[in-house]
């Protein structure tokens, strides 16, 4: 099913474009007829570069975290132990 919906992308792709050059073409100057032909495009080329949905992603692992682990903090710190400047009242 991916593999149509990106097929149906990339025709849906080279027909906007298709129709923005014979806009121009035909006109003889860019109006805005083309322009919205040449605006929709990022959309269905998006369609056609989706991912498919069997694929599993690297990027997305989940990792589970231990609730149990905390930072250590020590209680005696000092404006300027973090790093910054000490407020001026």
């Amino acid at each position: 099913m991916t593999g149509v919906i990106r097929a149906i992308g990339w025709i849906v792709s080279l027909a906007l474009i298709i129709l923005s050059l014979y806009s121009l073409i035909s006109s003889g100057e860019v109006g805005n007829q083309s322009w919205v032909f040449l605006l929709l495009i990022p959309f269905s080329v998006a369609l056609a570069l989706s991912s498919k949905e069997g694929e599993n992603d690297s990027n997305n692992i989940s990792e589970e975290w231990d609730e149990d682990e905390k930072p250590e903090v020590e209680k005696n710190l000092q404006a300027g132990d973090f790093g910054f400047d000490t407020p001026v009242l």
